[in-house]
């Protein structure tokens, strides 16, 4: 199959094929209005002719010889009701009459040509004087008329091909200098992989087409190298958390191996064993679900959903944890507040927000859980701490895959640095949006905000 040609060659061709549509068009109202000019001049000369011609016959027909004669109208012939009354020399020498000897007369312009290639422009008509018809016929030579055509013609044809040519040149010299942006944006385009993605395309005119152009592209690189980006650091992370619990299991199993330990030690080696064990599950699932949040495969079956039960069903299953640490956790519910939303996925993400409330509040701290709704109408469900809050510099970064403000303390209390992702995503998922405040010293809090449902 053949290639089609490039833009270049293409854009060149249409800029040709126009160009000469125009050409032509336009050298044919040349032809067509100059023809017109020099018949229009010619056919008045013949109607002043006939003119004078009518004026001898009506008042002086004997001056009609002197005339024939010394060539003041040189073609020109008159009847008197069919029969020759007089003719000028040239008429008869060039022959003319038996043109118009079967011709209808009247007020008529015709041309004629003869067959030793003279062409004339003649013009007939019929005077009527005390009910006698005189017809009159008038002949103008109209070679040159046709000479000038000709030539004009002639050097149409001959400006065309250059033209012609002059236009593909241009056309062509023109295409390079639209398309060279193209090339350049192509070029570079070309030399930009998985390693130089912060490279960026240039963009020349920003307000043109193709700075447009170039702008999108580089947005486009630009979300590419975040997703690198988060990729690279999501799989250093994921290696990080799965080698830290490893290698405790690594660690514990061969000391428990160990010929003088008791039974008593290896249970307690094999309970370590077990709890890095489900930190490593915890961690799993965590990666699996925000695998399939990536993917786009997770299924969301809604259902008008009470917010006030479904934190009344969290809060009562988490408050064990809370005990442990003697803090106090709340609920505050004024009256069923319904959203349309899929229960797991927001469960999962009250969940996250209420543990991490609970690990990061200290001894005798207050947990609240509010929920209600928001002057604008929104579903309103949030989780208030008294904890330590959460500095400036990590606002930013909270949501991020296995962000943790303090590294150290989060591992040791089994964070994985992965909850508020998730609870971003369900919220997210639901149409909703996850917000927080948080002053340090002053606790923090987490704000989920969904469209509010009539509970049907």
């Amino acid at each position: 199959m053949a290639s089609r040609p490039g833009v270049r060659a293409r854009f060149t061709l249409l800029y040709g094929i126009a160009l000469i549509i125009t050409v032509v068009l336009v050298s044919g109202g040349i032809y067509f209005f100059v023809q017109r000019a020099l018949l229009g001049e010619a056919d008045n000369h013949l109607r002043k002719d006939y003119s004078t011609i009518a004026d001898y016959v009506k008042h002086d027909q004997k001056d009609l010889i002197r005339v024939a004669t010394n060539g003041t109208i040189s073609l020109f012939t008159v009847r008197d009701d069919e029969h020759p009354l007089v003719s000028s020399d040239g008429w008869n020498s060039e022959k003319l009459e038996e043109f118009v000897t079967n011709r209808k007369w009247g007020e008529l312009l015709f041309s004629v040509q003869r067959g030793s290639g003279k062409l004339y422009r003649v013009m007939t008509g019929t005077v009527r004087i005390n009910s006698r018809n005189y017809q009159i016929a008038v002949a103008h030579n109209a070679d040159s008329i046709r000479e000038t055509l000709k030539t004009l013609a002639l050097i149409i044809l001959l400006i065309l091909p250059i033209a012609v040519a002059i236009s593909l040149a241009i056309g062509y010299l023109i295409a390079g200098r639209v398309l060279a942006p193209i090339s350049a944006i192509t070029r570079k385009a070309e030399m930009i992989g998985a390693e130089n993605l912060s490279e960026r395309l240039p963009v020349g005119e920003a307000g043109d087409e193709f700075g447009r152009l170039a702008t999108v592209f580089n947005q486009t690189f630009a979300r590419i190298e975040d997703s690198f980006e988060r990729l690279r650091r999501f799989t250093a992370d994921a290696s990080h958390e799965l080698r830290t619990p490893l290698a405790a299991i690594r660690s514990i199993g061969e000391t428990a191996l160990h010929p003088r330990h008791e039974c008593a030690e290896c249970r307690e080696a094999i309970g370590s064993m077990l709890e890095e064990a489900d930190r490593l599950t915890r961690l799993v699932d965590s990666l699996l679900i925000l695998s399939r949040a990536d993917g786009g495969s997770c299924r969301l079956n809604r259902e008008s959903t009470d917010l006030c039960e479904l934190a009344s069903n969290v809060t009562e299953w988490l408050n064990v944890l809370a005990e442990e640490k003697l803090q106090t956790l709340s609920l505050v519910a004024a009256s069923p507040v319904y959203v349309n939303v899929d229960p797991e996925t927001m469960r999962q993400a009250l969940i996250n927000l209420l543990d991490n409330a609970i690990k990061y509040t200290p001894l005798n701290g207050e947990i609240r859980v509010v929920v209600g709704t928001t002057p604008e109408g929104e579903a309103l469900l949030e989780v208030i701490d008294n904890g330590p809050g959460i500095p400036p510099e990590h606002h930013d970064k909270i949501f991020d895959r296995f962000y943790r403000v303090d590294k150290g303390r989060s591992r040791e209390v089994g964070g994985t640095g992965l909850g508020l992702s998730i609870a971003r995503w369900a919220v997210e998922v639901n149409n909703g949006r996850l917000e927080f405040e948080s002053k340090v010293g002053c606790g923090s809090g987490f704000r989920i905000l969904l469209p509010a449902s009539n509970g049907e």
